[in-house]
């Protein structure tokens, strides 16, 4: 029996939904004329769903029959339909429309839906010319305070392409997450020539690098599986830009005015290609990209950027702009004048946080917010980059949930390739004070962790510090309630293989009312 091709296969599926796509959309604009021909199926990079409300959410595609080829779309604007539907089979057509995608945003659609029904799922498919998209689900939120007795969700940071295979998000799946939060690195802006996989790139300067970048991560099938299957939350980190920038600074000190160009390309490709609505449409090299999102009276959740607004890392060398170990005679650190969120997102985060009277209040950020000391014995040392870079933002998070009495505050992080349980103290120094929130940080999708027993080995001398793993790849998934807060530690024993299965770690719980994690 001759073997039937994917690309077959998906131009077969194409064609069958053409009879089902058969509805009148909204009129295409009179300056469109024609129908368009791609050169290849054009919606390669898949579909997405994000930013979900209670009457409605954004969904995403790209136009890119050769994703790599940035002339191979043209340079014309092309019409996109769309369809959502109330089922998955679409015999309940709720809603149609077009959009245009143009050439300068890389033939990229973002379309806002609204008019849904809150807390339910929708299924949505674009066309283009005779093409169709493949079909995806979009979650709208439960209206704000009403009843929600359960909610299941999961976080995620770090895929490196070169690095391994995306299989947690097939994990994320088959635990049918409702909801999909990133919280950073979503690219590496670099090639490093793994072994596995190659990136397009050597290092991303212009738009046209990063969006071979997006591109090429976007193939990843497990990743546009995951984007099918639910909407997401997102925000980022360093590596969507460049390594650990600050702000309007370069960590190897370039000059600001031409890092600012490539913070710009760098914003529109990651706007081009995610499902984020259109008024975080970057501005030059602004975007803004913090929000709140609530799930009935059960949860909020206070999505962060703690790049775009920081202060530079505290005490550099003039050889090392970035990251680094600092020692505790480093006094800017403790400069309250010093920001990791910028003033404005600062007052925005600390004016609303707790005030809808959810059961559970997370803040959602890039970094580990809690204390750790990497020396062992006397002295400490502390990551510059990290929280413990900007002890007077984190004081003043702090200070706001102890006054404000905020029900039960979980932060959630990223970044450091490896999972962390913490019990956030109001005094770090002293163990015995009193434990303010919990925090749990995600090991990466596939970034390397190459200083597991190093870090490991400091945890008597950091013991709010429930759990240190470096070990092991893979996200966390959350069980809400209005009892309490399960989170699963799901983890891959070698993500260099592509049908590696994930396995819980460890199960941690916080009980309504209490701060801090116990393991299950």
């Amino acid at each position: 029996m001759e073997k039937i091709s994917r690309r077959q296969m998906l131009r077969a599926a194409s064609l069958l939904g053409l009879a089902a796509f058969s509805r009148p959309l909204l009129a295409t604009p009179e300056w469109i004329v024609g129908k368009p021909r791609f050169i290849d199926y054009p919606f390669k990079l898949g579909v997405a769903s994000g930013d979900a409300l209670p009457t409605g959410f954004v969904i995403w595609t790209r136009l890119a029959p050769s994703p790599l080829d940035a002339s191979a779309t043209g340079a014309e604007p092309i019409p996109v339909g769309y369809e959502i539907s109330a089922d998955e089979n679409f015999r309940k057509i709720v809603q149609t429309g077009h959009a245009v995608a143009h050439p300068d945003n890389a033939h990229a659609v973002h379309v806002d839906v609204q008019g849904m029904a809150p807390g339910r799922p929708y299924w949505y498919r674009f066309r283009a010319g005779d093409e169709i998209s493949a079909t995806g689900r979009a979650v709208t939120t439960p209206l704000v305070m009403s009843p929600l007795e359960k909610f299941r969700f999961a976080f995620a940071s770090c895929q490196n392409y070169e690095q391994g295979y995306f299989g947690a998000y097939r994990d994320m799946i088959e635990q049918d997450v409702d909801l999909i939060v990133h919280l950073g690195d979503y690219i590496y802006e670099y090639a490093a020539g793994g072994p596995l996989r190659r990136s397009p790139v050597t290092s991303a300067r212009t738009l046209d690098d990063y969006r071979a970048f997006h591109a090429v991560y976007k193939l990843d099938e497990d990743l546009q599986a995951a984007h099918r299957h639910t909407s997401w939350l997102l925000t980022w980190d360093d590596h969507e830009v460049a390594n650990d920038y600050a702000g309007d600074n370069d960590a190897d000190y370039e000059d600001k005015a031409t890092f600012l160009q490539r913070r710009a390309a760098a914003y529109k490709a990651y706007f081009e290609h995610l499902p984020l609505r259109k008024a975080t449409t970057p501005r030059g090299p602004d975007m803004d990209l913090y929000q709140r999102a609530a799930y009935g009276d059960l949860m909020e959740i206070n999505m962060l950027d703690t790049r775009q607004y920081r202060d530079d890392q505290p005490c550099q060398l003039p050889d090392d702009g970035g990251w680094r170990l600092i020692d505790d005679t480093c006094d800017e650190r403790l400069d309250p004048k010093r920001s990791i969120l910028g003033e404005g997102q600062e007052r925005w985060l600390l004016g609303g946080l707790g005030r809808t009277g959810a059961k559970w209040n997370v803040i959602a950020q890039g970094m580990l917010f809690s204390k750790h000391d990497y020396k062992i014995g006397e002295g400490q040392q502390f990551g510059s980059e990290y929280w413990d870079g900007y002890v007077g933002s984190r004081d003043r998070v702090l200070n706001a949930i102890e006054k404000r009495k905020v029900s039960n505050p979980v932060i959630i992080g990223g970044d450091v390739h490896a999972t962390y349980v913490c019990d956030v103290k109001q005094d770090f120094d002293k163990p015995e004070s009193v434990t303010v929130a919990s925090e749990f940080v995600c090991t990466s999708i596939t970034s390397g962790n190459w200083h597991h027993d190093r870090n490991a080995a400091t945890m008597a001398d950091n013991p709010h510090i429930k759990l240190y793993e470096g070990r092991y790849r893979g996200y966390t998934l959350c069980d809400v309630s209005k009892k309490d807060w399960k989170a699963q530690l799901r983890v891959m024993d070698d993500v260099t293989k592509r049908d590696m299965k994930a396995s819980t770690l460890k199960t941690y719980v916080i009980e309504d009312g209490v701060a801090g994690p116990k393991e299950a």
